[in-house]
């Protein structure tokens, strides 16, 4: 299986039976693409012009934009209210600055999984990927299986989104076990960015918007 993306400029990534290649794609039209295809669109329609946004709104838009250079799929949802649409973008921003891409990566991938966002699973397995982290340990957390192949830190960063996705709680052993590793500061980060996620799973799932547009990830596992 080949998979194709946008993402990064570096080599092939070779990933058990899967292979990453980088492949240049303008993900803003994606959903015209889809029309003429007689494939599905979302419930509302993406906002990614900022014509489409009502006077009032244009800052938060631009805003936007200036971040992450385009309105990105899930923030074409959002931007029916501009200004939560600024401002998960900066509390998101926030996030990255303060965490490693590999802690922060793993944070994506467990909340994704767990939570079952294909949307964020096929764009950030690949992300994962370009920041070093082993096709192991993405199957490893894909699969919902053992962390034997996981770093103590990724087994943990897991754990914690494991548990408060499935228990809606964390037991005192891995609140204790991530504050030792992690430290207070990022042990916050961490739930925030897998809490993020889940807040964008929310809206992705909720508005039907399908996969990344970086070709074909290895499926999430069903729930």
């Amino acid at each position: 299986m080949t998979i194709y993306t946008d993402v990064g400029n570096g080599d092939e990534h070779q990933t058990m039976c899967v292979r990453f290649v980088p492949q240049p794609r303008n993900d803003v039209n994606v959903w015209n693409d889809k029309a003429q295809g007689g494939e599905s669109m979302p419930r509302l329609t993406p906002i990614t012009e900022r014509s489409q946004v009502s006077p009032e709104g244009v800052a938060e838009f631009d805003l936007v934009v200036g971040s992450r250079g385009r309105i990105n799929a899930p923030q074409s949802m959002i931007m029916y209210s501009p200004k939560i649409g600024s401002l998960s973008t900066a509390l998101n921003d926030q996030l990255r600055a303060n965490m490693s891409k590999h802690d922060y990566e793993i944070a994506s991938l467990v909340a994704s999984s767990e939570f079952h966002i294909p949307y964020v699973w096929s764009a950030h397995s690949v992300l994962a990927l370009d920041v070093g982290v082993s096709p192991e340990v993405i199957e490893a957390i894909r699969s919902g299986g053992d962390l034997s192949v996981c770093s103590d830190r990724e087994r943990i960063i897991i754990e914690v989104g494991r548990q408060l996705v499935t228990d809606r709680a964390l037991s005192d052993e891995t609140f204790t076990s991530a504050r030792a590793e992690l430290g207070e500061q990022l042990l916050i980060e961490t739930l925030m960015t897998i809490g993020y996620y889940i807040m964008m799973g929310m809206v992705l799932n909720g508005c039907a918007m399908e996969q990344a547009n970086v070709g074909v990830a290895p499926e999430l596992r069903c729930r």
